[in-house]
């Protein structure tokens, strides 16, 4: 039987564990209202690999020089969380994955609909936006 004390140490601990940050390699979900873009590199060299966001049409949301670095990291790479209303009510999230002038995904502009798709990942070299994680692992193993 949970007595009063045991229940506010549970409560606390609790309380503790959300307001720690994720470390490197923890799932971190979008949060509410936004969207994540994931990030795969085969030789797992990331340094500068900025994300350039813009809105439709051609509207940007990061200066080209000033790309928007990772939220975060997990086990499969760098992610981005982008809030989802900052594109428009259309919900096409236009990206570019550069360092300097170099354009990843063959350098073409990319989006994908955020209303459908609140996270995607994507590989290195390949044009393909994959819609789940597992198919994007699938896809490095070919």
């Amino acid at each position: 039987m949970l007595n009063k004390r045991h229940l506010l140490k549970l409560a606390a601990t609790a309380l503790l564990a959300a307001a720690m940050p994720a470390l490197a390699g923890d799932y971190v979900a979008p949060p509410e209202g936004h969207v994540a873009v994931h990030y795969q590199r085969p030789d797992g060299k990331y340094d500068n690999w900025g994300l350039h966001i813009w809105k439709s049409p051609n509207i940007g949301l990061v200066g080209w020089g000033s790309p928007m670095m990772p939220t975060g990291t997990d086990d499969f790479g760098p992610y981005w969380h982008l809030k989802l209303s900052d594109f428009g009510s259309s919900g096409q999230v236009n990206y570019i994955i550069h360092k300097g002038d170099s354009k990843d995904q063959n350098g073409k502009d990319m989006s994908f609909d955020g209303k459908a798709n609140k996270e995607v990942w994507i590989i290195s070299g390949d044009v393909k936006i994959y819609p789940s994680k597992a198919e994007a692992l699938a896809a490095v193993k070919k």
